[in-house]
């Protein structure tokens, strides 16, 4: 079995040259996706959950809830800078990440695909993933780590895809769209 690179596509139906040329953003989302099907071996441990966390800078041993960490190893793979990005450590919240749009001047309140969703409630506890596209009256397709299949845990068991109505994100205390696109060090 070939190991996968930076270089290569992490996904069989995307050609090395087609994975190339896409944005960061794309290529992301190619890296979630060969993702979907892991699960937790224990409450928020197993060996990929824990390589989440690790890239995210939480170190080894697990435990720890890995929505953020997933979304953060994804784009470091898809050959995200960590200059582009929330620092090591302080990714692995979902608050940080929300704090990191508006100071950056990422956030946005429509969806598309390539960007980051999140929502936070009243404690500052959320959840975080890819959109991987949207549909008309406001259905939105996700890839999440630390999650469920569509009951919506934010502490579930695994990387799914997901689907979602703008209309659940807009009950939360504090939701957003983050987007990706032209992330450069400054």
């Amino acid at each position: 079995m070939a190991t996968i690179t930076k270089q290569s596509s992490p996904v069989r139906w995307l050609t090395d040259n087609q994975y190339e040329s896409l944005p960061l953003p794309h290529r992301a989302i190619a890296w979630a996706d060969s993702q979907v099907g892991v699960r937790e071996k224990g409450r928020n441990r197993g060996r990929q959950v824990e390589e989440y966390q690790r890239v995210a800078g939480l170190g080894r041993g697990g435990g720890y809830a890995w929505c953020a960490c997933f979304v953060t190893w994804c784009l470091i793979q898809a050959g995200a800078k960590w200059c582009a990005l929330p620092k090591p450590g302080l990714c692995a919240a979902v608050r940080n990440w929300a704090s990191w749009a508006e100071e950056s001047e990422r956030l946005r309140s429509t969806p598309k695909r390539g960007d980051l969703f999140f929502w936070l409630d009243s404690q500052g506890r959320g959840h975080i993933g890819f959109v991987l596209s949207t549909w008309k009256l406001g259905i939105i397709r996700t890839i999440e780590g630390n999650t469920d299949g569509e009951a919506g845990s934010r502490e579930g068991d695994g990387v799914y895809k997901r689907t979602r109505t703008l209309r659940s994100f807009q009950k939360r205390h504090r939701y957003g769209f983050i987007d990706l696109s032209d992330l450069k060090c400054e």
